[in-house]
Protein backbone atom coordinates (compact mmCIF):
# COMPACT_ATOMS: atom_id res chain seq x y z
CA UNK A 1 0.00 0.00 0.00
CA UNK A 2 1.31 3.36 -0.87
CA UNK A 3 0.09 6.95 0.00
CA UNK A 4 0.98 9.90 -2.51
CA UNK A 5 0.93 13.65 -1.29
CA UNK A 6 0.38 16.48 -3.48
CA UNK A 7 2.03 19.67 -2.81
CA UNK A 8 1.66 23.23 -4.30
CA UNK A 9 5.39 23.78 -4.82
CA UNK A 10 6.82 27.36 -3.62
CA UNK A 11 6.16 30.21 -5.58
CA UNK A 12 2.93 28.89 -6.41
CA UNK A 13 -0.34 30.03 -4.35
CA UNK A 14 -2.35 27.56 -2.16
CA UNK A 15 -5.79 28.88 -3.33
CA UNK A 16 -7.25 26.21 -2.03
CA UNK A 17 -5.68 26.51 1.91
CA UNK A 18 -5.97 30.19 1.87
CA UNK A 19 -9.81 29.53 1.07
CA UNK A 20 -10.14 27.40 3.97
CA UNK A 21 -8.27 29.56 5.86
CA UNK A 22 -10.84 32.37 5.60
CA UNK A 23 -13.82 30.40 5.97
CA UNK A 24 -12.15 29.47 8.94
CA UNK A 25 -12.05 33.41 10.47
CA UNK A 26 -15.70 34.08 9.07
CA UNK A 27 -17.05 31.64 11.49
CA UNK A 28 -14.80 33.09 14.32
CA UNK A 29 -12.26 30.98 15.43
CA UNK A 30 -8.64 32.26 16.03
CA UNK A 31 -5.30 31.29 16.60
CA UNK A 32 -4.74 29.78 12.84
CA UNK A 33 -2.11 31.47 10.62
CA UNK A 34 -2.04 29.36 8.19
CA UNK A 35 -3.49 26.31 5.82
CA UNK A 36 -1.85 24.06 3.41
CA UNK A 37 -4.18 21.99 1.50
CA UNK A 38 -3.29 18.57 0.12
CA UNK A 39 -4.98 16.01 -1.90
CA UNK A 40 -4.21 12.49 -1.50
CA UNK A 41 -4.37 8.82 -2.55
CA UNK A 42 -4.03 5.90 -1.06
CA UNK A 43 -3.05 3.20 -3.93
CA UNK A 44 -3.35 -0.55 -2.90
CA UNK A 45 -2.58 -3.65 -4.81
CA UNK A 46 -0.06 -5.71 -6.56
CA UNK A 47 2.17 -2.75 -8.02
CA UNK A 48 5.54 -0.99 -7.16
CA UNK A 49 6.82 2.06 -5.80
CA UNK A 50 8.22 3.33 -9.25
CA UNK A 51 5.00 2.57 -10.65
CA UNK A 52 2.98 4.33 -8.05
CA UNK A 53 5.78 7.33 -8.85
CA UNK A 54 5.00 6.99 -13.03
CA UNK A 55 1.18 7.28 -11.32
CA UNK A 56 1.76 10.36 -8.97
CA UNK A 57 4.06 11.86 -12.15
CA UNK A 58 1.30 11.87 -14.71
CA UNK A 59 -1.89 11.52 -13.02
CA UNK A 60 -1.74 13.27 -9.99
CA UNK A 61 0.32 16.04 -9.94
CA UNK A 62 0.56 18.52 -12.12
CA UNK A 63 4.58 19.10 -13.53
CA UNK A 64 4.70 22.76 -13.79
CA UNK A 65 2.76 23.74 -9.99
CA UNK A 66 3.21 20.83 -7.82
CA UNK A 67 5.47 18.24 -6.34
CA UNK A 68 4.60 14.65 -4.98
CA UNK A 69 6.04 12.64 -2.24
CA UNK A 70 5.07 8.70 -2.03
CA UNK A 71 5.16 6.67 0.84
CA UNK A 72 5.33 2.80 1.42
CA UNK A 73 2.28 2.22 3.88
CA UNK A 74 0.47 4.31 5.30
CA UNK A 75 0.54 4.46 9.15
CA UNK A 76 0.43 7.28 11.55
CA UNK A 77 2.85 9.52 12.14
CA UNK A 78 4.24 12.85 14.24
CA UNK A 79 3.20 15.69 12.81
CA UNK A 80 4.67 19.25 13.67
CA UNK A 81 1.42 20.85 12.76
CA UNK A 82 -2.28 19.94 13.16
CA UNK A 83 -3.69 18.09 10.34
CA UNK A 84 -7.16 16.96 9.78
CA UNK A 85 -7.97 14.30 6.62
CA UNK A 86 -11.24 13.90 4.85
CA UNK A 87 -12.18 11.08 2.86
CA UNK A 88 -14.87 9.55 1.28
CA UNK A 89 -16.91 6.60 3.85
CA UNK A 90 -16.14 3.03 3.00
CA UNK A 91 -19.71 2.53 1.68
CA UNK A 92 -19.61 5.91 -1.05
CA UNK A 93 -18.94 5.49 -4.82
CA UNK A 94 -15.45 7.50 -5.37
CA UNK A 95 -15.64 8.50 -8.96
CA UNK A 96 -12.12 10.21 -9.22
CA UNK A 97 -11.20 6.73 -7.33
CA UNK A 98 -12.47 4.95 -10.45
CA UNK A 99 -11.99 7.56 -12.86
CA UNK A 100 -7.84 6.70 -11.51
CA UNK A 101 -8.16 2.67 -12.11
CA UNK A 102 -9.22 3.12 -15.48
CA UNK A 103 -6.06 5.84 -15.94
CA UNK A 104 -3.75 3.92 -14.48
CA UNK A 105 -4.82 1.02 -16.84
CA UNK A 106 -4.44 3.08 -19.46
CA UNK A 107 -0.71 4.08 -18.36
CA UNK A 108 0.01 0.10 -19.35
CA UNK A 109 -0.04 -0.70 -15.64
CA UNK A 110 -2.55 -3.99 -15.91
CA UNK A 111 -2.60 -4.98 -12.10
CA UNK A 112 -5.28 -5.00 -9.78
CA UNK A 113 -5.00 -1.65 -8.37
CA UNK A 114 -7.60 0.00 -5.31
CA UNK A 115 -7.49 3.54 -5.01
CA UNK A 116 -8.70 6.22 -2.48
CA UNK A 117 -8.76 9.65 -2.07
CA UNK A 118 -8.75 11.96 0.39
CA UNK A 119 -8.01 16.05 1.15
CA UNK A 120 -5.36 16.90 3.99
CA UNK A 121 -5.35 20.02 5.76
CA UNK A 122 -2.46 21.00 7.79
CA UNK A 123 -3.31 23.79 10.14
CA UNK A 124 -0.62 26.36 11.77
CA UNK A 125 -0.94 27.88 14.62
CA UNK A 126 -2.91 26.66 18.10
CA UNK A 127 -6.40 25.07 18.46
CA UNK A 128 -7.75 22.74 20.45
CA UNK A 129 -8.91 19.17 19.25
CA UNK A 130 -12.44 20.28 20.27
CA UNK A 131 -11.86 23.54 17.41
CA UNK A 132 -10.46 21.42 14.99
CA UNK A 133 -13.24 18.51 14.93
CA UNK A 134 -15.56 21.90 14.43
CA UNK A 135 -13.56 23.05 11.73
CA UNK A 136 -13.90 19.25 10.01
CA UNK A 137 -17.81 18.82 10.90
CA UNK A 138 -18.57 22.83 10.06
CA UNK A 139 -16.33 23.38 7.05
CA UNK A 140 -14.18 20.24 5.43
CA UNK A 141 -16.44 17.07 5.41
CA UNK A 142 -19.54 16.05 4.77
CA UNK A 143 -20.38 13.59 7.31
CA UNK A 144 -23.22 11.45 5.66
CA UNK A 145 -20.75 10.95 2.80
CA UNK A 146 -17.06 11.29 4.06
CA UNK A 147 -15.27 10.56 7.59
CA UNK A 148 -12.36 12.93 8.97
CA UNK A 149 -9.48 12.20 11.51
CA UNK A 150 -7.60 14.85 13.29
CA UNK A 151 -4.01 14.46 13.96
Amino acid sequence: MFEVDIFTKKGFKDSRGEHVLSDILDIGIKGLKKIDYSPFYIIDGSINKSEVKMIASELLSDKITERFKVVSGVEDKKYKNSIIEVLYKKCVTDTVSESLVKAIKDLGITKDVKVKTGHKYYLHGNVSRDILNKIAIKLLANTLIQEYKVK
